[in-house]
């Protein structure tokens, strides 16, 4: 059986990062043998879908699915999170209903059967989930996930402080500077690192230098994924 070793959760815990930090988590799910995962967190009772905070590796099209046809009303595996704090080992015995019978289904297409299901909680009513999807099918899946139990609900543990940080941070307007902003509304509009600084009277190494801050600001790895954020907070137009 799969072991994960402590400096490994904890090296997970102080990735800045927090793409980086999805990346080692992913790492980590496939070293206990899952092949998909998907983390997801409510702000708070109250708080509408859209503003929960989710991240996933699950089939592209069947998330698309999901999301167009409001699954997530009728997901159990999703109100067993919400409400209860125990680890839940979910197939198709859990989908009792006529509507989440065929919901299963439909899941059951794109290869989702069974799964671990680990419900995050936190101190001001935030919950959510971390949903695993096993790499072996049927029986073998089953044991197999009873296996790695204690340490799937270990590393549950340390994913809810980041993702609680993580969901802090996505509420939570960067600051950018005045040139930052011109930076960011350059590359946004596909110019390149040479065409931003002879538009700004500035050194390629200047511009570099300002992405440099500016990736940092949003803790994310690439100028796409900064654009994109400055874009969601209206720091600069699309």
């Amino acid at each position: 059986m799969a072991v994960l070793a402590m400096d490994e959760l904890i090296q997970l815990s102080e990735t800045e990062c927090f793409e980086d930090w999805l990346a080692g988590l992913k790492t980590l799910t496939r070293k206990l043998g899952y092949a998909n995962f998907l983390l997801g967190l409510k702000p708070g009772p109250a708080a509408m879908n859209q503003q929960v905070l989710i991240h996933s590796d699950y089939p592209g099209a069947w998330r698309k699915r999901y999301d167009a046809q409001g699954y997530v009303a009728v997901d159990p595996i999703v109100q067993h999170c919400l409400n209860l704090n125990q680890p839940l080992l979910w197939n198709r015995e859990n989908y009792r209903r006529p509507s989440e019978s065929a919901f299963f289904e439909e899941a059951a297409m794109y290869g989702l059967q069974r799964g671990l299901a680990l419900p995050l909680h936190g101190p001001r009513g935030e919950a959510g989930m971390l949903c695993l999807k096993h790499s072996e099918h049927g029986a073998r899946a089953t044991r197999a996930m009873i296996e790695t139990l204690p340490l799937a609900t270990m590393l549950r543990d340390y994913v809810i402080e980041r993702v609680l940080k993580a969901q802090a941070e996505h509420h939570a307007p960067v600051h950018v500077t005045k040139r930052e902003k011109e930076v960011l509304q350059w590359s946004a509009a596909g110019k390149t690192t040479w065409e931003i600084a002879m538009i700004l009277s500035c050194t390629t190494s200047a511009i570099d230098f300002h992405f440099k801050n500016i990736r940092r600001k949003f803790q994310v790895s690439s100028r796409q994924m900064a654009v994109l954020k400055a874009i969601q907070q209206k720091s600069i137009t699309p």
